[in-house]
């Protein structure tokens, strides 16, 4: 049987009609973990084909979960995705194939979450008993109260990975952490999904996504600022970029290493956490004198790199000296 596309300008058609959560939807959050209770394989709707709903397409497929259908804005990108998943159904307008799903995931930029939620809502796409899912890190479970208004649970679903192309993203979901907030129904149930797919499920309290999501932007996107800044001070002593690249990340690998190995605040190192007043002072005096366009970040850093030295044990009369040429 060959794929269906339900296009703009193709054949016109309306899926799969969904009903309930598959063999039962009963509400056991009264009896026990607050999930939704299904005695079947749950059918799986992704809106959106970029690299994230790709990655998760296939992990969810891998897991055993049946993807009934692919939207996209994109006809040709929802046609790679839905051939590389083995479904036959996919379509650029997501209100055909969303009722298909009992799990429906939006999988589309943060700043059109709730629009495209919106406009599913209006076209009559979400139906009761499912549950919807948004992927962004920054935006609550809130922002799909038009799925919700229509009787569907919603989940703010969050993998903290860096995801690329669908193969290698789906490989690297297995180990990596969720986070999950929303509804408790819509929590039980990706907190199965997230363990199903080889996950770990983290819940977050409501309210609390935006530090959460600065966290993770301190954690990935600051470090490859940082690298970007010790790169440039290799080159300012006569290393070249490319080969200070090379030369950083042998030693960026092994600090990740302890940080898995000892954790905090025991993998530090260097000459803050020893005491070493005399070399960072030799620091600040090159920095000012030869790139002082990188003495305040130095400083900065420093600064908070003492408050995790004192925390590994830093004596409180060296970490004085220290703060004070800082």
């Amino acid at each position: 049987m060959g794929r269906r596309a339900y296009g703009v300008g193709g054949v016109q058609g309306g899926g799969r009609k969904g009903g309930s959560l598959r063999g039962s939807q009963e509400d056991v959050g009264r009896g026990g973990r607050g999930t939704l209770a299904w005695r079947m394989v749950m059918k799986v709707v992704i809106v959106g084909a970029g690299r994230a709903g790709g990655a998760l397409a296939l992990a969810l497929r891998e897991a055993g979960y049946e993807i009934t259908g692919i939207a996209s804005r994109s006809m040709e990108s929802a046609r790679r995705l839905a051939e590389l998943v083995g479904t036959e159904d996919y379509s650029d307008r997501p209100e055909v194939l969303v009722p298909s799903g009992d799990l429906v995931v939006l999988s589309v930029p943060d700043g059109v979450v709730p629009s495209v939620c919106a406009r599913i809502a209006e076209r009559g796409g979400f139906r009761r008993g499912q549950v919807v899912a948004h992927l962004s890190g920054a935006l609550p479970s809130d922002v799909l109260s038009p799925a919700k208004e229509a009787g569907a649970y919603v989940l703010s679903m969050h993998p903290i990975q860096t995801l690329a192309e669908p193969e290698t993203g789906a490989r690297r979901l297995k180990g990596s952490y969720f986070t999950l907030e929303g509804d408790p129904e819509a929590v039980g149930v990706g907190r199965r999904l997230v363990e199903d797919m080889g996950g770990r499920a983290l819940e977050l309290p409501k309210g609390t996504k935006v530090l959460y999501h600065a966290a993770l932007c301190v954690a990935s996107n600051y470090l490859v600022a940082l690298v970007d800044a010790a790169v440039g001070l290799l080159r300012a002593a006569g290393v070249e970029p490319d080969e200070g690249l090379k030369a950083v990340l042998p030693l960026l690998l092994g600090t990740l290493e302890n940080l898995r190995e000892l954790g905090l605040p025991h993998s530090l190192t260097g000459p803050i956490v020893r005491g070493d007043a005399g070399t960072v002072r030799a620091h600040l005096r090159a920095l000012s004198e030869e790139v002082p366009e990188f003495l305040e970040l130095y400083r900065t850093l420093g600064m908070y790199t003492l408050k995790v030295a004192l925390r590994a044990g830093l004596d409180e009369k060296a970490a004085k000296e220290i703060s004070a040429l800082l």
